[in-house]
């Protein structure tokens, strides 16, 4: 399948000559994979992760004085494990030159029965970035939104039926996924503030309005989510909020409405992306990421008149959601290649992939 329509662009011999006089549109910004996530690199197959518990129970007694020697404590270490399945992720792309003969990138082809190679051409070059913006789309979307029961069927599942393909979304459950699970185990790890704002019916009722900033619902989320998380991950130094952009501008509003308690109220950019403000002690993260792929592609089943949870926020640490991979350089490399037989080029692209929530006592979320 061709990756240009010529008819996108007039073409008549004297229009722009190279790829530098056009302009780009901008992509979506994005955090780093880093960002929040630690990798673990060479995950090539199935591979254990092993948590070592602690000794429950008390140690310690009164000695019991009919017997010299001391009674056994019956406390035991109880061992956890959870796999890394990384899951093969793949896709191809190929363009053939007379597609490109009435376009611009007519004047970078190469000359003579060379012109079927594209490679190292304005378009490769061209199509190569856009691609790998395509693919750290991809990463963000399946290591947070991944879903193995992503379904196609009306109402058989949370994401939008026009034009959805479950194997955009299936390779293996995502953050989010496993979150819910961590939550029906120990529902103790949902804090509720968000609840019944993300219940609503309508995309308009959805969102925040000011009886919300009145009620402080973001700011008393965000507090509660650090009064009610596990104390070990309330006693660590390295803690961090990551929430849906909906969220960081009600709190901004919340806090606005309030400034004069003198704090500043604004979050910063410190990257392309990657918006923080600290409170708390806690550094929060703004991750309009999770905006896009809730309003793009999720709906609750019923009905597609409302967003599916868009309202989100998550405590835990870096080094507590993880994703693995064979290596990092895979995740954003692109063969480019000719076959000199159909005279096309093609550009693939391939990694293994699979993301974890570690520790399941080290997550607080509420939705």
């Amino acid at each position: 399948m061709a990756i240009l329509n010529p008819a996108d662009l007039a073409f008549n011999g004297e229009e722009i000559k190279a790829l530098s006089e056009g302009i780009m549109e901008d992509v979506y910004a994005k955090p780093a994979m880093t960002e929040f996530l630690t990798i673990y690199t060479g995950i090539k197959a199935k591979k254990q992760i092993a948590f070592l518990g602690i000794l429950s129970g008390l140690v310690g007694q009164k000695h019991d004085t009919s017997s010299c020697s001391p009674i056994e404590n019956d406390a035991a270490i109880e061992n956890t494990e959870k796999f890394w399945e990384p899951a093969y992720i793949d896709d191809r792309f190929s363009e053939c030159f007379d597609n490109l003969l009435e376009t611009f990138f007519v004047y970078g082809l190469k000359n003579g029965v060379q012109k079927g190679d594209l490679t190292n051409t304005d378009f490769a070059l061209f199509f190569v970035e856009r691609y790998q913006d395509a693919i750290a789309e991809m990463f963000h979307r399946l290591v947070w939104f991944g879903d193995t029961a992503a379904d196609d069927t009306a109402g058989g599942g949370i994401f939008v039926t026009a034009g959805f393909v479950a194997k955009r979304w299936d390779a293996f459950d995502g953050i989010w996924k496993q979150l819910f699970a961590i939550v029906a185990t120990t529902p103790a790890r949902k804090t509720t503030d968000l609840t019944t704002k993300n219940a609503q019916s309508t995309f308009a009722l959805q969102a925040f309005n000011s009886t919300d900033t009145t009620n402080r619902v973001v700011t008393n989320t965000l507090q509660n989510l650090v009064f009610n998380s596990d104390f070990r991950l309330r006693d660590k130094a390295d803690k961090i909020i990551i929430v849906t952009q909906s969220v960081a501008d009600q709190y901004v509003r919340e806090l606005e409405a309030g400034a004069n308690n003198g704090l500043s109220v604004a979050f910063e950019y410190i990257q392309d992306g990657v918006m923080v403000i600290k409170r708390m002690g806690v550094t929060i993260y703004a991750y309009s990421f999770w905006d896009r792929m809730i309003q793009g592609y999720q709906r609750t089943a019923a009905s597609e008149l409302n967003y599916y949870l868009p309202h989100r926020a998550l405590l835990t640490t870096k080094a507590n959601i993880a994703f693995g991979t064979e290596e990092e350089g895979t995740l954003s490399e692109v063969d480019v290649f000719v076959d000199k037989k159909d005279k096309k080029t093609y550009f693939d692209f391939g990694a293994n992939l699979d993301a974890k929530v570690l520790q399941d006592y080290l997550v607080q979320v509420a939705y």
